[in-house]
């Protein structure tokens, strides 16, 4: 073997040696918890990410449901209007305080409906009667009043009242203090002002403003009848809600009186006495009948004209 062959040996032998010294110098158990670790990691990365990807998939159906079941409460919230009554039977006089502190007097068969709670734009109430109301003043909120055949009155705050019995020919509305605004069906908005009446009437649609006596047509919520240039059917008709009776009003020889008069607390056959002084009048008062649940019929009363 020549001298290049053997340093060619040499060689490769330092090399295999050096090899052998280097994989001697590994630690296998170190390189192979280390392998262990890495795949460990890599497996927990891999799970986190499909972890984050279904929650991702399962959050969107329960946010979407969540939205719709927000909409479907608040939206039904806002719809659901809860109402509330006031009725004032015959022969009485009802006073009452509105949710947003408004003051109403209901007159003898007189019915109001309102919500529980106003809306946040609006104040409306319905009746059915006679009321006098002292409304709260809102300018943001007006306070509307709604009749059986249409017409509306809307204020922001003021004193007036209101009539509109489902048996009177017309709706009547009279200020007294501030301003309201009256709204008769198919026809623009009337403003009245303090002294003034709106008289509708429900057969023609005519609208009619006149200057009156403002206290003698709300005196009835201090437990008074007042009457300025009033007929005999309007005075008996007053009479009838009143008292709580039925009378019959017999005008044989259709004369026509007007009667100025104010009575507190005179009954009712001392207002027929006085009615009977300055006309030719006679009066009578029916017993009233029994019936079969015990329980007996109004009292009526004939009032002849002659």
């Amino acid at each position: 073997m020549n001298n290049k062959e053997l340093e060619a040996s040499f060689r490769k032998a330092k090399a295999l040696g050096d090899d052998i010294r280097e994989m001697e110098s590994i630690d296998a158990l170190a390189a192979y918890r280390q392998s262990q670790m890495k795949i460990r990691g890599l497996k927990r990365t891999r799970l986190h990410n499909q972890l984050i990807r279904c929650a991702a998939f399962l959050a969107i159906p329960l946010l979407l449901a969540s939205l719709i079941l927000g909409y479907l409460y608040f939206a039904e919230s806002e719809e659901e209007i809860r109402y509330a009554e006031v009725i004032s039977t015959m022969g009485t006089v009802v006073r009452y305080e509105l949710p947003d502190h408004s003051v109403v007097w209901l007159n003898s068969g007189s019915k109001l409906r309102y919500p529980t709670v106003f809306q946040k734009d609006n104040r409306n109430v319905e009746l059915t009667g006679e009321a006098y109301f002292q409304v709260e003043a809102e300018p943001k909120r007006p306070f509307y009043v709604n009749t059986p055949n249409g017409l509306s009155v809307y204020v922001y705050g003021t004193q007036f009242n209101v009539t509109a019995y489902e048996d009177d020919n017309y709706i009547e509305t009279v200020l007294e203090k501030g301003k309201v605004n009256v709204l008769p069906p198919g026809q623009k908005t009337i403003t009245l002002l303090p002294g003034e009446q709106l008289v509708y009437d429900k057969q023609t649609r005519q609208v009619q403003k006149n200057k009156v006596d403002v206290y003698g047509k709300v005196a009835w919520k201090d437990g008074k009848l007042i009457f300025r240039n009033a007929s005999l059917e309007e005075i008996i008709k007053r009479l009838e809600r009143h008292f709580n009776v039925d009378i019959e009003f017999n005008n044989h020889l259709g004369k026509e009186y007007s009667y100025r008069a104010t009575f507190r607390t005179e009954t009712l056959t001392q207002i027929l006495d006085y009615l009977a002084k300055s006309a030719n009048l006679k009066w009578k008062i029916l017993t009233p009948e029994q019936r079969e649940d015990d329980t007996f019929t109004k009292t009526k009363i004939i009032v002849d004209l002659y």
